[in-house]
């Protein structure tokens, strides 16, 4: 059983989808305009923003290469990077979520909470990594297709401690 007041309490303002990262740029490799802004694609013209983001992406290749300096070790790194079962159901019904679109889970999840962490991994994050653990099933989905509709069938006879 997940205490969902003592786990996600910290969660619970992006409920009502209202809160969106302060810092939200995405990185189009080989666009001739690749650093675009996260809610409406359109290209960062500000040089100071641009500057910015490839100084945070710098320092997130240098973490990554520290922490898995082989391809075979990054791999095994991301393996170990899966949310059990239970902690899904249990951040679905706490904030909501199942008419989301995986899309909005980004957006109004984990792209606010992970900003003030440095943005990290949204399972380096301390009140999720205690549900993380190696992957056993990998679920493929789609940005526009609902939350809960993923997380009903990540559940499909499986056992919510996997």
């Amino acid at each position: 059983h997940i205490d969902s007041v003592a786990v996600f309490g910290p969660l619970l303002h992006c409920a009502g989808k209202t809160t969106t990262a302060v810092n939200d740029y995405k990185f189009w490799g080989g666009a001739d305009q690749p650093w675009r802004n996260g809610v409406d694609d359109s290209p960062v013209v500000d040089p100071a923003v641009i500057e910015s983001e490839k100084l945070h992406k710098a320092e997130a290749e240098a973490e990554d290469q520290e922490t898995a300096e082989t391809a075979a070790a990054h791999a095994e790194r991301l393996r170990r990077c899966g949310v059990r079962i239970d902690f899904l159901l249990a951040i679905t019904f706490a904030l909501n979520m199942w008419e989301w679109k995986t899309w909005q889970v980004v957006q109004y999840l984990v792209k606010p909470v992970t900003e003030g962490e440095r943005r990290c991994r949204f399972i380096d994050l301390p009140t999720v990594r205690q549900f993380a653990g190696a992957a056993t099933v990998f679920m493929s989905h789609c940005w526009g297709g609902r939350w809960g509709d993923l997380v009903a069938a990540a559940c499909a006879g499986s056992d919510t401690r996997r």
